[in-house]
């Protein structure tokens, strides 16, 4: 490889940066949940009480940090074209009164396995309801900043930034108001426990024609993929295997390959150093993040689509494989291990009763330097497809196998995905349009983050996310150049080695940093 000096992170990667008072509360809660890395986690409660596995893993996580704001996820809709502030405000009630996730809280019963309720009318905490603070024109649901005024709250990143009481309160709050040009803006914020990609075809689909479509189709007819989109899976359908016998496979998969002990970090190429009851703090630490988007010529993702043909894969799979090129061109990691997000229904499992259905399947990746870019890609996609067995088995569980055996948090400082934009095929009434903006609640939930977002009209852009306490900023703007000249440069390069594409000249910006100065 002749791409210079591995890029140096601002911190080291997995090292927990936590005062000492939360250190100790998180320490504690750790240890009350059977998570400690010296005590046997708690079997998961069974569905019947009342959350699915990916709920039961969400659900987890806020109990340890309810205070983390981390799995907030925000949007500002625009609605043009006769929308009124009332016909609005009705859709989105209508929205929350049909699907069980908006409108409920978590309950914990007597054996301790959560369920969703519907808050009582007479109880401390009644079920929300929707009130105008300006009549016909500013609107108010849910909760909002601590001790704001409602009648002048419309910050979306306020919103989005003040954290969910999930037992006493719905995961959403919301705020109607007037937009540019007469038309109407809803603010809203939900908790990532609430929904997932494949929600917002039921839920936004209800906000646009302002009529309940029923719960869209029962997920599992299409497998899950590389990223989360809807495509299928070459190959055929792989079913998943009876639980323990699954969750036995899938952790061989991990020792041998993303969990294994010689996994290094591969924005610094250090091995964890940390012990490991604090890698499993970690990853509970909200970092600041910051977000940069690039956008993405279309005849660039038309070309990449016939590559993807050419080599036999999606062209979901394919792009993650670029960003597993792209890590290795950045940093010199020949073996980088990228964390990919995918969508996971089940049959019965619709939108308006189960929320989040993510899951999360680390890949460990092999690329050589002296290969072709063909190569390096069909194998990249081979390692994809070989991961994505095991797609349907819970993080959670695999996770609690290797906390079992004594182990730390293994690798996860990079997510890739490829996602639709939440507006992506949901049809406005003819005559009238709704625009969706996605909010950065400031939080960067992993060191660095790939996402490949494709709109409505299927236009592409790249989203890069990264914690500036860990990547610096030059790193990061390397990134976008690198991952975008990949993506325009691949498909004439196919015959290239690995090293000669990264050596390419490329007029001001090299392909790969060569200095990277951490700040003191």
């Amino acid at each position: 490889m002749t791409t210079g000096p591995t890029p140096t992170a601002a911190t080291t990667s997995g090292t927990t940066n936590l005062g000492d008072v939360r250190m100790q509360l998180l320490r504690r809660r750790l240890v009350a949940a059977g998570l400690a890395a010296d005590r046997p986690a708690a079997p998961p409660a069974a569905t019947a009480a009342g959350l699915g596995a990916a709920e039961r893993r969400m659900w987890k996580i806020y109990e340890l940090d309810p205070a983390s704001i981390s799995h907030n996820i925000g949007l500002v809709l625009t609605f043009t074209g006769g929308y009124t502030a009332a016909a609005v405000a009705a859709a989105f009630e209508l929205m929350v009164r049909r699907a069980e996730v908006l409108g409920s809280v978590v309950a914990v019963g007597a054996d301790g396995a959560p369920h969703r309720v519907r808050p009582a009318p007479r109880s401390p905490h009644p079920e929300p309801a929707g009130r105008w603070l300006v009549p016909n024109e500013v609107w108010a649901w849910g909760n909002g900043p601590v001790g704001a005024d409602e009648s002048t709250v419309d910050d979306p990143v306020a919103l989005a930034r003040a954290a969910f009481d999930l037992g006493r309160e719905p995961p959403i709050r919301a705020r109607i108001g007037p937009g540019a040009d007469g038309s109407v803006r809803l603010t809203m914020v939900l908790h990532h426990l609430a929904v997932d990609d494949t929600s917002w075809p039921l839920l936004l689909g209800t906000l646009a024609s302002g009529v309940w479509p029923g719960p869209s189709a029962p997920g599992g007819a299409v497998e899950p993929v590389p990223g989360g989109a809807a495509e299928p899976v070459p190959g055929g359908a792989v079913e998943p295997v009876p639980g323990g016998t699954a969750v036995g496979r899938a952790l061989r998969h991990a020792t041998d390959t993303w969990a294994a002990a010689d996994v290094r970090y591969p924005l610094s190429g250090q091995l964890p150093a940390d012990s490991a009851t604090e890698s499993w703090l970690a990853p509970l630490v909200d970092r600041p993040g910051i977000r940069l988007l690039r956008p993405v010529a279309t005849d660039d993702v038309d070309a990449l689509g016939r590559v993807a043909q050419e080599i036999g894969a999606t062209r979901n799979a394919l792009l993650i494989a670029v960003c597993a090129v792209g890590v290795h061109a950045l940093t010199g990691s020949t073996d980088p291990v990228l964390l990919v997000p995918v969508d996971n229904r089940r049959p019965g499992e619709t939108p308006d009763r189960v929320g989040y259905c993510g899951n999360i399947v680390p890949i460990r990746f092999v690329v050589d330097p002296a290969a072709t870019i063909r190569d390096t890609l069909r194998d990249a996609v081979s390692a994809i497809y070989r991961a994505m067995e095991f797609a349907t088995v819970d993080y959670g569980a695999v996770l609690t196998a290797l906390r079992q055996a004594g182990g730390r948090f293994p690798v996860a400082e990079v997510m890739a995905s490829v996602r639709n934009a939440p507006l992506r095929g949901i049809p406005a009434p003819p005559g009238r349009r709704v625009n969706c903006e996605t909010v950065f609640n400031g939080v960067g939930n992993y060191p660095l983050t790939f996402a490949f977002e494709i709109a409505p009209d299927d236009g592409v852009h790249l989203e890069f996310d990264y914690q500036p306490e860990v990547v610096t900023e030059l790193l990061a703007e390397s990134a976008v150049e690198v991952i975008s000249e990949l993506v325009q440069r691949i498909p004439d390069s196919l015959e290239l080695v690995v090293a000669e594409l990264a050596t390419v000249p490329r007029g001001r910006t090299p392909l790969v940093t060569t200095t990277v100065i951490a700040p003191e």
